[in-house]
């Protein structure tokens, strides 16, 4: 990516030259869960296409550049949105799906990547069931299952688009959600693991 212009004031108040990258200034203030990435996700796939396509994919790259940028022109933004579609549309479509736009947002690490296996303990399970709870409900809506399973998937090596996440967590809710409240508690996925590990 090509670096930005940008005047910076030093600490005896004489401007300086300096050049900074907008996405690397992004990266280094912001870091994602899977869970807000996942929000990030559903808000700019406005038409549930499971692609980011070239309106919506100006819309995210517009509000990127402004948050580390407030006064950024739509000149800026447009250069910019030239410059990210072309370099993280690896297949050139048009569009980005799920893991391209893993590779241009700064999402934190796999949390699941601290448990070596999936073999685990109470302890474990209760910090990853913590981990995922993020609005501290005591239970996992939908889209914090997304985040799990987003990043459960990833730890596997295994690549799966928006869709096919989608799909997943609408059958694990399914067979999961024993009493229909739209959200899974601790007890209902163990419920559901111990099912899963006896088929």
């Amino acid at each position: 990516m090509a670096d930005e212009e940008v005047i910076a004031v030093d600490g005896e108040g004489s401007k300086q030259q300096g050049k900074i990258n907008m996405l690397h200034e992004f990266r280094n203030r912001y870091r994602l869960t899977s869970h807000e990435f996942i929000k990030i996700w559903k808000h700019y796939d406005q038409d549930w296409s499971g692609f980011i396509e070239v309106g919506e994919l100006k819309g995210l790259v517009g509000d990127l550049v402004r948050a580390v940028n407030h006064e950024a022109t739509d000149e800026e933004c447009e250069h910019r949105f030239n410059r990210i579609k072309n370099y993280y549309d690896a297949n050139r479509d048009g569009m980005l799906c799920i893991h391209e736009l893993s590779d241009l947002l700064p999402v934190e690490e796999n949390y699941l990547q601290r448990f070596h296996n999936l073999d685990m303990t109470k302890d474990d399970f209760d910090k990853v069931f913590r981990y995922y709870d993020k609005d501290d409900s005591g239970t996992i809506d939908p889209d914090e299952l997304l985040g799990l399973l987003r990043d459960l998937f990833m730890f596997k090596g295994l690549q799966m688009n928006i869709n096919d996440l989608e799909r997943i967590k609408d059958n694990l809710m399914k067979y999961a959600d024993e009493n229909s409240d739209g959200v899974l508690s601790r007890e209902e996925i163990i419920d559901y693991c111990r099912g899963y590990k006896k088929r």
